[in-house]
């Protein structure tokens, strides 16, 4: 059985990490696949990208077994501040199309950091979450308490990486890390699917541009030669010629 899996279903990629068993656990391999599956995405027909998990639990991040290797230990100072599951999420959140995390359960560690590097959240009811490193005696990569900034605030985020305690669906909820919690009897997939369906008819010109320079924006390193290029490569686009064809014979 492979510890991910990755489908097509009406121009949407759907990628599932099937180790339901391990609690979807990801060992460096699995991230590293994960990565090569978004590179070829990037450049393939999908408009775009789902990320979900088999079972209970959505992700429970990274395998203890690699614990070791995963964050950094006896690696050089200058690599200390990255490992495995930040280049994971950095893949993701630069993924140049729309992504949801659909969440099939709760989300623990690096699973949580996956959830809030994806641009959407729907979710299954009575999940949590919980970021476990000062259990562990690790710090955890910068990359990722930014993630955490952006998505929790600086609050929430120091309650959940300085306490390490459980949060529950209600506070999660009364913080909007959800955009949508299904209904019992409701498949997170399906609902997934609809949710972003809205982005197919759009120009992939413009939704791509505006999302990474969101992320650059949230990030703080906006690079004004990148910027030009996507507002350029949006007004160059047969898509927005297309549509002015059409406003002008709609008006003429």
């Amino acid at each position: 059985m492979t510890s991910v899996k990755f489908t097509k279903n009406n121009g949407v990629g759907v990628l599932t990490l099937n180790s339901p068993k391990k609690r979807n656990a990801l060992k460096s391999e699995d991230m590293l696949l994960i990565r090569d599956i978004l590179n070829r995405e990037a450049k393939s027909d999908i408009y775009a990208l789902i990320i979900s998990g088999e079972g209970d639990v959505f992700c429970s991040g990274a395998d203890f077994s690699e614990l070791i290797s995963i964050i950094g230990k006896n690696k050089k100072d200058h690599e200390l501040q990255s490992n495995d599951m930040s280049k994971l999420c950095d893949s993701i959140q630069s993924f140049p199309l729309p992504t949801v995390c659909a969440l099939n359960g709760s989300a623990y560690g690096g699973g949580v950091e996956i959830a809030c590097a994806c641009d959407f959240r729907i979710s299954v009811s009575n999940i949590e979450i919980l970021i476990p490193p000062a259990k562990i005696g690790i710090h955890y990569h910068p990359a990722g308490i930014r993630r955490f900034l952006n998505i929790f605030g600086s609050t929430v985020t120091k309650k959940l990486l300085l306490t390490a305690v459980k949060m529950s669906e209600e506070e999660l909820k009364d913080i909007g890390f959800f955009d949508q919690i299904i209904n019992d009897g409701e498949n997170v997939i399906e609902k997934a699917h609809s949710f972003i369906k809205p982005c197919k008819g759009l120009s992939s010109e413009s939704v791509s541009g505006m999302k990474l320079t969101i992320n650059d924006i949230i990030t703080d390193c906006v690079d004004t030669k990148n910027l030009d290029l996507r507002i350029e490569k949006a007004l160059k686009s047969q898509y927005l010629e297309r549509q002015l064809k059409l406003i002008k014979e709609k008006n003429p």
